[in-house]
């Protein structure tokens, strides 16, 4: 059985208008080196059906154009203005022939940059069409037609806001990446499921007869691996996009926290009579090779981007901190000084940044970033619950997380600085923890038939 379901969509482009002018005259629109630079006002009002006549389903526009509002809110690159501002009479102006858009409406309302939207619908057939305009400068800079099922929807507009992203960023998006983790299943198990960024198409991935936790997905996005029981011995398995469940290592003792390597292997602790150490387990299935010969607590690991360097958390000072060392171990330096505790460390896809937990006072957790160097300490969530497990999307920009601010445990996704905190599954029952964000971009996915 395929766990992941392709996304069935023709894509017909219309125009892709990229700044035919030349280099000195054209307009950046993001630079993605500054963090906190101006957000962009955007304007996304209803889409409109291309027939008049042929309106579909009540609300439809409106819930289209809402989508795409979220997507790029969620971003925190723009501003998406309220709808009730907008002075357009002509819903179809820019998107019928002979309809033009009255620029000067939308620069009135502080607007600059304006996505409409189209639609048509024959039974279950759904075509939909977008396009991007500089108001500033009166002229379309990306227009695209995808035809699918209905229920591809939020597909369709996952993928044409990845080209926004990609046009205004020169950085592919990552609407339509995967997040794996923990929720319950039939009769209460633990079981590892994933969902799309955006909250879609959410699958269940294991179905273990005792619980699976601590999910991790490969750096080619093709297999998760995951912490079980069977009987009593302690498990660390894997699951392939096809479903293909086996198991890497077993034995009396626990085995926590995997990590995947650049090669496929899989480093993960594994506990001692006296101590837990963290553990090589290679793909071609030899004896773990011991990585830290440590007395007391090594858990956690998370490699850099290029493989060198290992972030893990360790109590050889006392409390759980976190450290950094070569991979294949060695020497470590002590990361984290601030607080009694921290844990979860994730490197950054960037290699720029460490993002970890901190326990705060009163027996909360926070989200907290430092530079992998030990400077630059930055707090992220505050006074919000127990923020736990932290991971970054693919291109760096964003960390999703798991809270229990709304009195259960959920899912939430904010931009690497904080800002735009806000559930990925709000209407998904039972607790959500454990996310992972998969290191595999869309775009990857597709070329790859994933």
């Amino acid at each position: 059985m395929n766990i992941f379901r392709s996304i069935a969509a023709s894509i017909c482009v219309l125009a892709a208008l990229l700044f035919l002018s030349t280099p000195a005259e054209s307009r950046v629109y993001v630079d993605i080196t500054q963090p906190f630079a101006k957000l962009i006002p955007v304007a996304v009002p209803d889409f409109a059906p291309i027939v008049e006549s042929a309106a579909g389903p009540a609300g439809l526009g409106q819930k289209l154009s809402g989508r795409l509002g979220d997507n790029l809110d969620m971003t925190g690159i723009f501003i998406v203005l309220d709808k009730r501002t907008f002075l357009e009479a002509d819903p179809r102006a820019g998107l019928t022939p002979g309809s033009a858009i009255n620029f000067k409406e939308w620069i009135a309302v502080g607007d600059e940059l304006l996505v409409k939207g189209a639609f048509s619908l024959a039974g279950d057939e759904l075509t939909l069409e977008m396009r991007l305009f500089d108001v500033f400068e009166g002229r379309m800079l990306l227009g695209k037609r995808y035809t699918g099922a209905q229920a591809d929807a939020n597909q369709m507009i996952n993928r044409f806001c990845n080209d926004i992203m990609f046009l205004l960023t020169g950085e592919q998006g990552i609407f339509g990446s995967r997040i794996a983790f923990v929720a319950p299943g039939s009769g209460g198990v633990k079981q590892i499921f994933m969902a799309e960024f955006g909250g879609d198409s959410v699958v269940q991935v294991t179905r273990s007869s005792s619980d699976a936790t601590l999910p991790v997905i490969s750096l080619s996005g093709t297999e998760i691996a995951y912490v079980t029981r069977r009987g009593r011995a302690h498990q660390l398995r894997s699951i392939t996009l096809g479903g293909e469940d086996r198991q890497i290592s077993r034995g009396d003792n626990l085995h926590l926290t995997p990590a995947f390597t650049p090669n496929g292997g899989v480093m993960c602790a594994i506990s001692g009579k006296n101590d837990t150490n963290l553990y090589l387990l290679d793909p071609s299935g030899r004896s773990p090779v011991p990585v830290t010969r440590d007395w007391g607590i090594n858990i956690s690991p998370t490699l850099s981007p290029n493989g060198s360097q290992m972030a893990f958390v360790s109590n050889r000072a006392g409390g759980a901190q976190i450290y950094v060392s070569p991979a294949s171990g060695g020497p470590a330096r002590r990361l984290t000084f601030e607080g009694k505790e921290n844990t979860d460390p994730h490197w950054s896809p960037r290699g720029d940044r460490i993002v970890f937990v901190g326990a705060t006072n009163g027996g909360g957790r926070d989200i907290f970033t430092i530079d992998p160097n030990g400077g630059d300490l930055q707090q992220l969530t505050a006074n919000a619950g127990r923020n736990t497990r932290p991971s970054w999307s693919p291109d760096g920009r964003m960390i999703v997380f798991s809270s229990n601010r709304n009195g259960r445990d959920q899912l939430f996704t904010m931009t690497a600085n904080g800002e735009r905190q806000r559930a990925l599954l709000p209407e998904l029952a039972g607790a959500q923890t454990s996310p992972f964000w998969s290191p595999v971009r869309p775009d990857f996915a597709r070329k790859t038939g994933q």
